[in-house]
């Protein structure tokens, strides 16, 4: 179980730089970007409700919709509907995504809140949403087994109330085999549809610990702030002398825990 989660951090989740790692190659590394501080979504909608009731996994997903957008991929950790999300890096590079900024994101689905963390810049801002779950309620009963990403699975669907008075469709697909994992789950909410697909899928309990951000990081006041902060960095870093890109020159006292309560 350690030695999942252990894997996984050192694929991105890890919360520190390697000191230097960004020094020799940072010319070729991609340039954060203004969106790169917001997660997709699928990560802050409703399509991720049913896994509220899993006290643990680890998985890849890889979200796509129905109008043709560049699919959406990346690492997923979850703990009773709170989720760590890393985007897959999109630069062709070897570990640039450590030395270009490493954005992933900390979430709540519960309380519709949560965190942007860069490792580069070794900083988190708050984020929130305002369109909550107030409801649920099962449409269908389950129709024959299927076979999804290949696992024996039961479909069925689920209708979502929101808080913002609009409503989700969502269509799971639930594996036989791994205690009803929705190995598929596909969203439709005002015309708008996404699939979402699972795989290498692992039902290993994370340490809460994770849910938090690092007390060494700086807190800064929104998510825009964190990216110009990041941006500018960038900036100079490319164009001064070698070292590593952002050293934080204040630390926020460690927060008092993710909303909804949650603590180490």
């Amino acid at each position: 179980m350690k030695r999942t989660y252990h894997a996984l951090l050192v694929l991105g989740l890890a919360m520190a730089l390697v000191a230097g790692c960004a020094s020799e190659k940072r010319k070729d590394a991609a340039m954060a970007r203004v969106g790169d501080e917001t997660p997709p979504d699928f990560v802050t909608g409703p399509a991720l409700v049913s896994l509220q009731n899993f006290d643990g996994f680890s998985a890849d997903v890889v979200a796509t919709t129905a109008n043709g957008a560049p699919a959406v991929s990346g690492q997923l950790i979850g703990l009773l509907g709170r989720l760590i999300y890393q985007p897959s890096t999109t630069a062709n590079i070897k570990k640039a995504k450590y030395y270009r900024g490493g954005m992933f994101f900390i979430w709540d689905t519960t309380t519709q809140k949560g965190y942007v963390l860069s490792e580069a810049l070794q900083g988190y801002a708050p984020i929130s949403s305002t369109a909550g779950v107030t409801n649920q309620v099962e449409l269908t009963k389950e129709l024959a087994s299927e076979i999804v990403n290949g696992h024996p699975c039961h479909r069925g669907q689920v209708l979502i109330a929101l808080s913002d008075g609009s409503s989700a469709r969502l269509t799971e697909w639930r594996a036989d085999d791994l205690r009803r994992f929705p190995v598929r789950v596909r969203s439709e909410i005002a015309g708008r549809e996404i699939t979402v697909d699972f795989s290498n899928i692992r039902l290993d309990l994370p340490s809460r610990e994770l849910f938090l951000p690092p007390g060494s990081f700086t807190r800064y006041a929104s998510s825009m702030a964190l990216i110009n902060e990041l941006m500018i960095r960038e900036s100079s870093f490319r164009s001064g002398p070698s070292g590593p890109l952002a050293a934080p020159v204040e630390t926020d006292e460690h927060p008092a825990g993710m909303p909804g309560g949650l603590h180490p």
